[in-house]
Formats: C-alpha cells, sequence, structure tokens
C-alpha cells in the first residue's frame, strides 16, 4: 500500500459470503482498523475484520436476501430489496455504523447493499458498482431505477472497475467529480510462474488442446450451457480436446446432465470449486480461456487467467474490447453464438504463434493495469480523501456537491 501509514477506520457493508467482497478488503486489513456489516452471520471474514452482525440467529436456509447472491424468493426483486431495505434499517443499521463511526463507509452492489447504506444516511459513502447491478438490474423496471437514482445520489463517491461502466453511471446523472474507475483486478501470486503456461513452453505432442471455464455456475448469464454446446461442435474438428469448467453452483446438475445429453463423456471435466493455487495451476495447463456471459464488468478471472498466459475467448462487450484487441491478444465472440465460438475456439487452439504472443503481451497488461495490490492504493487515496473532508465538515452531511 501507500506510504503514509496512517491508519484510518473503514467500515465495509456487503456480501461477506462473496470472494470478491473479502478479497477487496483484505489490501486494507493490515494497515487500517476494518469493520464489516453483515445481517446474518457470514461464514468466514478476513481476519482482523471486526465483525458487525445484525441478526446473529441462525440463518435460515432459504434466506438470501441478504446481497447479489440471494435465492429465489416469492417476491419480486425490486420489492424484495426495498423489504430488505426496511429489515436493515428494523435491526439497527444505521445505528451500529454510528456507532462505529468509521472515516469512511463502503458498501458494495449499487441496487443492494449501496442502497441499504444510502439509507443510514452516515457519509463519507462510498458505493461500487460491479457490473450487472448497473448495467441489467438498475435498468429491469422503474422501481429498479428509482432505487438505483436514490442511491447514487446519496454516494459521495461511486467506484467502477472499468471505463465502459463509469461512463454508464455517469449517463445515470452521477457527476464526474464523484465517479472514480477502480479496477477491481487479480493478484499478483497469478504472474509468478512466468513460463508455467503451455502457451509459453515448446509444443508438447502429448498434451491435448484444452479450454477452461471458470465463470459461475449460479446464473445462466454467464452462459455455460453454450460454452458446453459450443465444445460439442469443436470435437468435431478437434476431437482430442478437453474442457474443464471450474467453479460451483446452482445449476451445476444441469450443465452436467448437459454434457452427457451431448456425448461429451470424458472430454469435460467439472472441477468443482478451486483454490488459488489449484486455479493456478489449472490456468498454465490450459491453452484458451472462455468466456462469453451476455453481460460482464471486468472479471477477475479473466484477468487471472490472462495473467497466467491462457489465452482469452470473450463476449464481444464494451468492457472487454478495453482489455482485448480481437484477434491480437484474444478473440471477441458474439453472446450466444455456439457455431461462431466453436470455430473461434478452434482457430485459437490451432494457432500456437498467436497464443504464444498474446501470453507475453497480456502478463505485461495485467501488471499493468490489471493488479488489485497496485489498484487498492487508488482507493486509499480516495479513502484518505473523504476522510479529510469529513473532519473539515465536522458532521455527518455529504461531501460533495449533489
Amino acid at each position: 500500500m501507500s506510504d503514509n501509514i496512517d491508519p484510518l477506520r473503514l467500515c465495509v457493508l456487503g456480501d461477506l459470503d462473496s470472494i470478491h467482497t473479502r478479497r477487496w478488503m483484505q489490501p486494507f486489513v493490515d494497515r487500517h482498523e476494518v469493520h464489516a456489516v453483515s445481517y446474518y452471520r457470514p461464514k468466514a471474514v478476513p481476519e482482523s475484520v471486526h465483525l458487525h452482525v445484525l441478526d446473529d440467529r441462525a440463518q435460515p436456509a432459504e434466506a438470501a436476501f441478504d446481497g447479489a447472491s440471494r435465492t429465489a424468493s416469492a417476491l419480486p426483486p425490486n420489492l424484495l430489496r426495498i423489504v430488505n431495505a426496511l429489515r436493515y434499517r428494523r435491526r439497527g443499521l444505521a445505528r451500529i455504523i454510528r456507532d462505529i463511526s468509521p472515516d469512511v463507509l463502503h458498501a458494495h452492489y449499487v441496487v443492494e447493499y449501496g442502497f441499504f447504506a444510502a439509507t443510514a444516511g452516515f457519509h463519507p459513502l462510498v458505493i461500487s458498482a460491479w457490473g450487472s447491478d448497473v448495467l441489467v438490474a438498475a435498468r429491469s423496471s422503474p422501481v429498479a431505477r428509482l432505487i438505483a437514482r436514490y442511491t447514487l445520489r446519496r454516494a459521495d463517491l461511486v467506484t467502477s472497475n472499468n471505463e465502459h461502466m463509469t461512463a454508464r453511471l455517469r449517463a445515470m446523472g452521477v457527476p464526474p467529480e464523484r465517479l472514480a474507475t477502480i479496477v477491481f483486478g487479480t493478484d499478483a501470486f497469478f504472474l509468478e510462474r512466468p513460463d508455467a503456461s503451455v502457451n509459453l513452453r515448446p509444443t508438447d505432442a502429448g498434451q491435448p488442446p484444452t479450454v477452461i471455464s471458470t465463470r459461475s455456475l449460479d446464473s445462466p448469464l454467464y452462459n455455460v450451457d453454450l460454452v458446453l454446446r459450443a465444445f460439442a461442435l469443436l470435437r468435431a474438428r478437434l476431437p482430442e480436446a478437453q474442457l474443464l469448467v471450474a467453479g460451483v453452483g446452482r445449476l451445476r446438475p444441469k450443465l452436467e446432465a448437459l454434457a452427457q445429453e451431448l456425448g461429451l463423456g470424458e472430454s469435460v471435466r467439472f472441477l468443482g470449486w478451486l483454490d488459488a493455487a489449484a486455479l493456478r495451476d489449472v490456468f498454465a495447463r490450459s491453452h484458451v480461456y472462455v468466456s462469453v456471459p451476455d453481460s460482464d464488468a471486468t472479471s477477475v478471472a479473466t484477468l487471472s487467467a490472462m495473467a497466467s498466459g491462457c489465452f482469452p475467448v470473450l463476449s464481444d462487450l464494451p468492457t472487454q474490447r478495453e482489455w482485448v484487441e480481437d484477434r491480437v491478444n484474444g478473440v471477441l465472440v458474439a453472446p450466444r453464438d455456439a457455431q461462431t465460438l466453436a470455430q473461434r475456439l478452434g482457430d485459437a487452439l490451432e494457432n500456437d504463434a498467436l497464443r504464444h504472443d498474446a501470453a507475453e503481451r497480456n502478463r505485461g497488461i495485467v501488471q499493468a493495469r490489471g493488479l488489485w495490490q497496485k489498484n487498492a492504493l487508488a482507493m486509499e487515496d480516495w479513502y484518505r480523501r473523504l476522510a479529510a473532508r469529513r473532519k473539515e465538515a465536522k458532521g455527518n452531511a455529504p461531501l460533495l456537491s449533489r
């Protein structure tokens, strides 16, 4: 982190069962006093985080109104968000935040935790957009737009992890002076074995062409079923090809059944959840990484694959064009086009020189602007600026002009 070691008191509101929320907090834990508020007790938080639980009863199996990863509910999503905001309020969210008295309150995911934090009335308030909250959810209905507008107007700073989302937030009415693009990147760990990638080693005749998918199996947004269908088409061209599917989620049984229905047999393997070391190893032995969701922010998984030397085949989306130039350091494919995806996967697997050059280039791109350890410095600078303004304001009023 930065040379300035004067610690701040930070408070985070988000889905603490999400690895992404925990990773966001991690760079700040050793340098600052970090508090986190959760409705139910989460499964784990980083060491040294001060945890505040609003409802310490046993969490009901069906209860997952708590964040973007919630399970299905009988209520429409936006009504559920309003109900949840009332639940947080009734359980004393505002009081607990006042008791913590942080220098900065930081909420993640605009239309849920950002919304809940906005109702607490505390400043300075930072809200981070994660992708689907502003690219999909906030545009889904008039109520969703009202929730998003209410939330964003009450933030002293709104962050996103790519320029496309920043432009979208500007179009939603957030003034430029209250916007910051902070890329939530991968870890330097994925750069530590520069020659391990199969794409950077001499061709091994015994190594089958291998494709890896690591996106969530919890949502149809990520089109992992399309990846399976494209891979089935690819095998007519490259019958020895292998597909590795990492990750967990409620769709896994259906995806495994689809793989069986497509006759993929042992050519596809479902790996389940992988820790960082196992994930780096599987990236290193895979030639191509595939991620073709309908909508996406800057994916940590994609940056991790690029850092590891794996060749990216991605949805042709504005957010992905910030990292990949088609047929230079990756391939961009229209979402939901299995035939074209199969063709592009085959082209990439058969072009050793393209993959080798891309691996070298992508490692440099991630090193320059895709590492969370580096980018967290910019977030820390914002925390300090907002904390200083709070001291100058000597109160809990909004710090920046609305």
